[in-house]
């Protein structure tokens, strides 16, 4: 039974279905009128529009809302505000909506009595509401209904009610789902280690640096934790960076005790001291007194560097230690992944070195630097000839760190070494840019080859307003001027765009090419690029609208770099939220985008979304790469990937041929994503997909989960960065 509601009762029997659209009244920010239909035409002026629903004392139970949204952008942020009667805080549950398709969500009134409010934006937009609906469900409905969404996102099923509707809630959250991490320690951890044969062929030297700061009872953790390591074949060094105060040398003496395995090197003869210790034939760990070992920590390194004798440099996961000791905030790191090293140091300070990497100069520098690891790590990528194949992580958390630095002061010292690194090498007009909290460098490559003329090709049929807003925005904001735009008309026949492709082809800048072939992405760009002039092509969607002016200059700067192959951009939706900050393979088994979702102003996982970065693909609807490189990978596959995922198959050919893919944060754009094309629901679009689909899955192995800059442990059911629990997805040793 289906009834339109002229107010809300105590009484609703299960299963009934009531209209909230004539309830609906505009309290913030919104212009309505109400079609024949019973929908809601409205608009959207501010960032926050909101509409109270009268008279709405709801009885207490659960509740299915249903919201289908007609819009002008492709995803709409919605949520429903419940208020309490007695003045509790209200609570906010959202529901993403995607533009003319059905979104659900579970209600939950725990004490009865309660009203609701609806924001139907989070950003300004037309609307049309034609489906605002409530419908009164059972309590074992609800429960089976919250089990199926948490099982299908492998999360935790919790027996009892009210932890049930907490996990089902955060699933909605826009920032990711929050997952504990104390069950993926008790869960999934305890799997992930190697099997011990006992062996101790490899020889470890630990070495300790501390100075006046260095807390003794933090020397004391980390040398106990050495001390009980499984793994037996090693020597500490407690390494004075500085001559210490006469106290602290007879209390970390007195800790040493007759341990033979512990020396604390004497600072009288401190380089013949060190060069000694660095003449060894062991591996060099790198350990300050900041974080204790895991208890099988040196037994992994161990197990590495047997299976990879020619490693140079191997680091690992970590995670922190909360005052009360607990494990917390786990850092999941990204395989060697250069451009990222450059924009924040991912590796950390807890490295493992192979012999004659060392030098005992390095040490005499190491009080005089704040980011003395950084330092460190950036001289010996300088003896690395091959960094790809000698620099290896271990996913597995290694070290538990228990006290942490100012990060702010680290950025300011990294800032000075890594434009030192560059001028050492030759590179002095590469530029390092930091400020204060800003929370990554900011690394500004030249363009090389004196502005190369780019290639702009922009596929299209009809649609003429969001054409034209593509097209001037990169005409009138791009500052980089060096640029033609290709026009790709593929039989558009409104007249009115037909007449703006006849005004906007009489510009210097602009071409336009019909294409007179039914749609085929992969096919009209693969035709496109033979029409280019310019050495770099840039994959424009229609859809784009240029946010930052020098958009362009920061993406040729990173593709006319010849060890890099595609190039993406920072993509929003409409509402600042993120629609692309890279590609991961594996995600839903196919591929995904990074952060999707999240707000503009956040950081993202371990700072992320702020740094410039390799990824394994990035979205063509804003790539750009060289036409040499393009056109030796064969281009975009055009039988195979007509419409999907022809960008993931182009960026893992460019990626096996030799080159890394990257993304910066610095190329903003607005991607009103997919209004053009339009959605795949006619079962010809669903059954073309699907064959895409498996066409990658049997190309890339994509349902395997391996992407070198994605933690394994990090789901892959989602798009949010957050854990994986209950996944099928095998990490492996080393990477």
């Amino acid at each position: 039974m289906y009834k339109v509601a002229k107010r809300l009762t105590n009484n609703i029997p299960h299963l009934t279905r009531l209209d909230l659209r004539p309830l609906l009244r505009p309290s913030q920010d919104i212009l309505t009128e109400t079609n024949k239909n019973g929908c809601i035409v409205g608009k959207s002026i501010s960032n926050l529009p909101l509409f109270t629903i009268e008279q709405n004392r709801l009885k207490r139970g659960w509740y299915m809302v249903e919201v289908l949204i007609e819009s002008d952008t492709s995803y709409l942020e919605t949520f429903f505000t419940i208020h309490h009667q007695s003045g509790r805080k209200s609570k906010q549950l959202n529901l993403s909506v995607r533009n003319g398709r059905m979104a659900k969500r579970l209600i939950w009134l725990a004490r009865g009595e309660e009203s609701l409010s609806f924001s139907p934006a989070q950003n300004k937009c037309n609307f049309i509401i034609k489906r605002l609906t409530l419908v009164r469900v059972s309590k074992l409905f609800a429960r089976n209904r919250m089990r199926a969404r948490l099982s299908y996102r492998s999360l935790s099923v919790p027996s009892r009610l009210t932890y049930r509707w907490a996990y089902y809630d955060s699933t909605f959250n826009p920032n990711g789902v929050r997952i504990s991490y104390r069950e993926w320690i008790k869960k999934v951890e305890p799997g992930l280690w190697p099997k011990l044969d006992g062996l101790t062929e490899v020889s470890f030297t630990i070495l300790i640096p501390v100075d006046q700061s260095s807390n003794l009872d933090s020397i004391k953790r980390t040398v106990y934790s050495i001390i009980s390591q499984k793994y037996k074949n090693w020597n500490l060094f407690i390494i004075p960076m500085e001559f210490l105060d006469r106290k602290i040398i007879s209390k970390i003496k007195s800790l040493i005790g007759y341990n033979e395995k512990i020396r604390l090197i004497d600072r009288v003869n401190y380089r013949q001291s060190i060069e000694k210790i660095l003449n060894k034939d062991s591996y060099y760990l790198m350990c300050p007194p900041r974080a204790v070992l895991a208890n099988k920590a040196l037994s992994c390194f161990e197990y590495i560097l047997r299976k990879k004798p020619k490693a140079k440099i191997i680091y690992s996961d970590e995670d922190m230690l909360n005052s009360a000791s607990r494990r917390s905030s786990p850092n999941f790191k990204s395989a060697w992944n250069p451009d990222l090293f450059y924009s924040i140091n991912y590796i950390g300070e807890f490295v493992v070195f192979a012999p004659g990497l060392l030098e005992a100069s390095s040490f005499s520098n190491l009080k005089n630097e704040m980011a003395w690891d950084y330092n460190l790590l950036l001289q010996i990528l300088k003896k690395i000839k091959k960094p790809n194949d000698s620099i290896f992580h271990i996913p597995r958390i290694l070290f538990h760190r228990f006290s942490d630095f100012n990060k702010d002061l680290y950025l300011e010292s990294s800032k000075k070494i890594l434009k030192r690194y560059f001028n050492d090498k030759g590179q002095r007009n590469v530029e390092v840019e930091y400020e204060k909290d800003q929370g990554a460098l900011y690394v500004r490559w030249p363009i090389l080859n004196e502005n190369p003329l780019v290639s702009l090709l922009i596929p299209t049929r009809d649609m003429l307003p969001i054409l034209k807003q593509c097209v001037e925005s990169i005409l009138k904001k791009t500052s980089y001027e060096n640029y033609e735009i290709l026009i790709l008309d593929n039989q558009s026949k409104d007249p009115k765009t037909i007449e703006y492709l006849e005004y906007i082809k009489n510009f210097n800048k602009v071409r336009v090419i019909k294409y007179d072939q039914p749609f085929n992405y992969s096919a009209i760009n693969n035709f496109g690029v033979k029409h280019a002039h310019g050495k770099i092509i840039g994959l424009i969607n229609n859809d784009i609208e240029v946010i930052s002016s020098n958009w362009l200059e920061e993406m040729v700067a990173h593709a006319s770099r010849p060890n890099i192959g595609c190039v993406g951009a920072k993509l929003y939706y409409s509402d600042n939220r993120i629609q692309h900050a890279g590609v991961v393979i594996g995600l839903g088994g196919l591929a995904g985008h990074a952060h999707k979702f999240f707000k503009k102003s956040v950081m993202g996982y371990m700072n992320r979304l702020i740094c410039t970065q390799n990824f394994s693909a990035v979205t063509a609807a804003c790539l750009l790469l060289r036409k040499e490189t393009y056109e030796k990978v064969g281009g975009l596959d055009e039988k195979n990937f007509e419409v999907a995922f022809n960008d993931v198959d182009l960026c893992l050919k460019v990626q096996k041929a030799g080159f890394r893919n990257l993304w910066t944060p610095f190329a903003e754009m607005y991607h009103h994503e997919s209004i053009s094309r339009g959605l795949d629901n006619t079962p010809e679009k669903r059954a073309r997909f699907e064959r895409e689909a498996t066409c990658l899955k049997n190309r890339w192995r994509t349902h395997l989960g391996i992407d070198p800059y994605y933690s394994p442990f990090l789901t892959h059911k989602r798009e949010d960065f957050s854990l994986g629990l209950n996944e099928d997805i095998k990490a492996p040793m080393f990477r």
